[in-house]
């Protein structure tokens, strides 16, 4: 079983960033999704955890050059993590649900509309809500995904 933490839109939140890894550790893999990926900075990220991130509209404003889409596998499952900006998440997920079904990934991760969603699907599509408010999502792999949010105000 593989432990994915997802967080996106930390904004300079790093207390509530190293917070909520202190709370969900230990876990195999951290994504983020953008907009404040450089938070990753300054938290302590454990020794041995994988790291996935892309840079959101508001890393790009501050000439942050990182990839906008990545993909990364964990177990049996592909997954696909962007902002979502790109794909105007802000009024459609369609667009983003076709750019990971074209990709064939069984999962999209993604940021942007700073609101938590997860729908199942091929692919599934999960946005962990921001981080700015504590929120983050868990993704536990073994075999099919399955996913979850989580709060500090849990």
């Amino acid at each position: 079983m593989q432990k994915i933490l997802v967080v996106s839109d930390s904004h300079g939140s790093h207390g509530k960033l190293a917070r909520i890894l202190a709370r969900e550790y230990p876990f195999d893999c951290l994504v983020h999704c953008g907009d404040g990926v450089n938070d990753l900075f300054h938290v302590e990220i454990p020794d041995g955890v994988t790291v996935v991130r892309v840079s959101g509209n508001i890393d790009l404003a501050r000439a942050i050059d990182m990839e906008r889409v990545a993909f990364f596998d964990a177990g049996p499952a592909r997954f696909m993590v962007a902002h979502g900006d790109q794909f105007g998440v802000h009024n459609d997920y369609g667009p983003i649900e076709r750019e990971g079904r074209n990709r064939k990934v069984d999962a999209v991760l993604f940021g942007h509309t700073h609101i938590k969603y997860h729908r199942d699907g091929k692919p599934a599509l999960f946005n962990p809500g921001p981080a700015t408010s504590g929120m983050y999502g868990l993704v536990m792999v073994n075999g099919s995904p399955r996913f979850s949010h989580g709060s500090l105000e849990d």
